[in-house]
C-alpha cells in the first residue's frame, strides 16, 4: 500500500508540474520531436516486487501519414539462494537457482483521442527462456538427487492500450492482451552417481491477460 501511495504521489507531482508550465493551446506531446521512448513496467512495484521489464519504442509516420511505432522489449529476473537443513538429516543444504529472460519485438498503430490521451494496438513476437535447478549438498553423493528444468517459449501477443501524457517527456500507459504460446520444456534429473535422465515435453496454449503492463515512460 505504501509503495502504491508513493507512485501515485510522484505521478501527481509530475502531472501538476507539467500542467503549470503548459498553455491550454499547447500540444502536450509531439512524437515528431520526441521519437524515442523508454518505459518501465511498474505493475510489479505495486504488487511489492522488483521491476524487470523495459520497453523501447521508436515512433514514426508511415507514407500514409499514420502514427506507428516499433517496439523492443526486454525482461530479466534471477535469484540464487540456499536452504540449510537441520542436523538430523543427511542433506547439509540445498542450492536453488531461478532465471528468466525474455525478448519481444513488435509494431503498434496509434490513434490520438485528445491532446493528452492516445490509444494504440498491435502485435509482439517474443522468445523467453526460464530455468530452475536444485542441488542438494551432502557428504554422501549417492543420496543426492539433482533436478534441472529448462523451458523455451515462443509467443505471438496481440495488445491494446491507452496512454496518458503528463507532459512532453512523461506518460503512463496500461495494456491488455491475448497471446498464443508454444512451450518446449526439458526436465533433467540425476540420482546419486547414476546417469542423468531427461524428459522432454511440448505444449501450446492461448491466454487472455486483462492487465499485462502498467508502463511509466520517458520520451526523448
Amino acid at each position: 500500500m505504501k509503495k502504491t501511495l508513493v507512485i501515485a504521489f510522484l505521478i501527481t507531482a509530475i502531472s501538476f508540474s507539467s500542467f503549470s508550465q503548459e498553455k491550454p493551446s499547447d500540444p502536450v506531446f509531439d512524437y515528431s520531436e520526441t521519437k524515442h521512448e523508454l518505459s518501465l513496467d511498474i505493475a510489479p512495484i505495486i504488487n511489492g516486487n522488483y521491476p524487470g521489464s523495459l520497453l523501447y519504442r521508436r515512433h514514426y509516420k508511415t507514407k500514409s501519414d499514420k502514427n506507428v511505432a516499433l517496439r523492443f522489449g526486454l525482461s530479466l529476473s534471477s535469484s540464487d539462494f540456499r536452504t540449510v537443513e537441520s542436523d538430523f538429516t543427511p542433506i547439509n543444504s540445498t542450492d536453488f537457482q531461478n532465471h528468466f529472460y525474455a525478448f519481444t519485438i513488435g509494431k503498434e498503430w496509434q490513434k490520438n483521442f485528445t491532446t493528452k490521451i492516445m490509444g494504440y494496438y498491435g502485435i509482439d513476437l517474443g522468445f523467453a527462456y526460464s530455468g530452475s535447478s536444485s542441488k542438494p549438498n551432502a557428504d554422501d553423493p549417492t543420496i543426492i538427487t539433482t533436478q534441472k528444468n529448462d523451458s523455451f517459449n515462443y509467443a505471438g501477443i496481440g495488445f491494446l492500450g491507452m496512454k496518458y501524457h503528463f507532459s512532453r517527456h512523461f506518460s503512463i500507459s496500461a495494456e491488455t492482451g491475448a497471446s498464443a504460446r508454444f512451450n518446449h520444456t526439458i526436465y533433467t534429473e540425476k540420482r546419486g552417481i547414476s546417469t542423468a535422465e531427461k524428459n522432454k515435453s511440448q505444449s501450446f496454449g492461448l491466454s487472455f491477460i486483462p492487465l499485462s503492463a502498467i508502463r511509466f515512460a520517458f520520451h526523448f
